[in-house]
Order: structure tokens, then C-alpha cells, then sequence
């Protein structure tokens, strides 16, 4: 717990996830009550333990990472940078990434949207097509990582997609440090855009070569879902993206 207790600890200073704002029907407190033996619930009890502060801007999603991302067991580590849920088109990957390891049908996917009373949801279809692509690319879920890009917004705005961008890109950095992955994958222009941007998303997403985020290779990747598949060359790009990924991956 001593490591989740400083990812707590970290999170704590940008006042983005308060406890307070989790109620019943929360997708978090949903999954907690339908799989409570998950690390990941067991995890969330403490890292939220140390979110006891008023809410003072618009909440993020949270970070989801696999059991053994955090253990000293041996794995390929893999962080993968998504954006933002309150972008218009298929919202954020990891607004349902802790799904990915107790959830493989229709049904029992249905049954977690029923839990949350909600009638919208980040859809089935979508959710499959992501983890999908992730057993494509050869990434051991009890490994991986999974954040937003921006996720502190202004303090005082409730409005989306009002991002403090400096210290956006100054807590993913800290994350990046924190998390020490042997790949970061980024998931479509705003992650780019927010930690280098210098560098042109359709220059790097089509060159088929890796690039640096802290010293730690690095892959772009098209946004697989929603708008992202009507990219130019969207078919191109993500094979460009999965050969690189591939070639990481295989190694020990």
C-alpha cells in the first residue's frame, strides 16, 4: 500500500478527485460494490482516503493501473496517456479501463451500467474495441496504466474542458516519473500536444519511429474509437503505431 499511498499523495495536491463527489452511483463506488475482492477496489480505499477536501473545480477521471503495476514483480510496464472524457468524441479510455480484467461480455457489462442508473454510458461496443486493441498489442493488463492527458481543470470552472494546461502537463509528467514505465503510449493528439508541443501529431503518429517523454520510449497512436477512426489515414497510422508496439513488447 506504501506506493499507492504516495500516488495518493501526489493526486492530493491538484484537489481532483474529492472524495465527497463519489456517491453510490458513481462508476467507482459501482464497481467497489460488485467486485470487492479486485485490487483495484481494495486500492481505491486507500488512495481515496487521503482526497478529504472540497471540491474546488471540476473533478477528472481516475487513473486505473493493473494488480502488479505497482509490485516488484517482473513485466514490461506500460503507461498509456488518453484523453480527456468530456472530449466530443468517444470520451476517455480510462473513464472504464478498471472494466478491462473482470468484464468480457455484453451482459456483464450491461449489468455495471444498470448498477449506475444511468441511461449513457461509455457503450459496449467501444469498450471492446479498446480492450481488443490492447491484447493485440501484447500488453499484459496486470502491467499496465492508464491516465488522461489534461485533467486539471481551472480553479473555480466547472466547464468542459477548461484545463489548466500547465498543470496538466506538470502532474502527467510527475505521474511519468512516478509510474517509471518501460512504454508510454499516447492515444490520439491532445496527449502530444500537452506534453511536447513542439512536435506536429501527424508528422510523429506516420513516421513510424519512436519518440522520448522523460527518457522513456515512446509511441503515438491514433485514437482508436469515436472520431479517431475517421482520421486521415487511420488504418495506416494504427498499424504504423501497433508495429512499434509489437516490437517493445516482444522484447524481455
Amino acid at each position: 500500500m506504501e506506493k499507492i499511498e504516495e500516488l495518493a499523495k501526489l493526486f492530493a495536491k491538484y484537489k481532483i478527485y474529492p472524495k465527497s463527489c463519489y456517491d453510490k452511483y458513481s462508476p467507482v463506488k459501482v464497481f467497489q460494490r460488485m467486485f470487492p475482492e479486485n485490487h483495484y477496489s481494495k486500492d481505491l480505499g486507500t488512495f481515496l482516503s487521503y482526497q478529504n477536501y472540497k471540491p474546488v473545480q471540476r473533478g477528472a477521471d481516475l487513473s486505473w493501473w493493473g494488480k502488479n503495476f505497482f509490485t516488484g514483480e517482473t513485466g514490461r510496464r506500460v503507461l498509456i496517456v488518453s484523453q480527456d472524457s468530456n472530449y466530443k468524441d468517444a470520451g476517455s479510455v480510462v473513464l472504464a479501463a478498471f472494466l478491462f480484467p473482470v468484464v468480457n461480455s455484453s451482459v456483464q457489462y450491461q449489468k455495471f451500467v444498470h448498477e449506475m442508473d444511468v441511461e449513457r454510458y461509455f457503450g459496449f461496443s467501444r469498450y471492446k474495441r479498446i480492450k481488443d486493441q490492447l491484447i493485440e498489442w501484447g500488453i499484459d493488463l496486470d502491467f499496465l496504466y492508464i491516465t488522461d492527458a489534461s485533467k486539471v481543470y481551472k480553479s473555480g470552472s466547472w466547464e468542459n474542458e477548461d484545463f489548466d494546461r500547465e498543470k496538466s502537463k506538470k502532474l502527467l509528467e510527475s505521474e511519468i516519473e512516478f509510474c517509471k514505465p518501460n512504454l508510454i503510449i499516447l492515444l490520439g493528439a491532445p496527449a502530444l500536444r500537452l506534453l511536447d508541443g513542439n512536435k506536429k501529431y501527424s508528422e510523429i503518429v506516420e513516421s513510424g519511429k519512436y519518440i522520448y517523454i522523460k527518457g522513456i520510449k515512446s509511441v503515438v497512436s491514433p485514437f482508436f474509437i469515436g472520431n479517431g477512426i475517421g482520421q486521415p489515414n487511420f488504418d495506416e497510422r494504427l498499424k504504423t503505431a501497433t508495429r512499434l508496439i509489437k516490437k517493445l513488447m516482444k522484447k524481455k
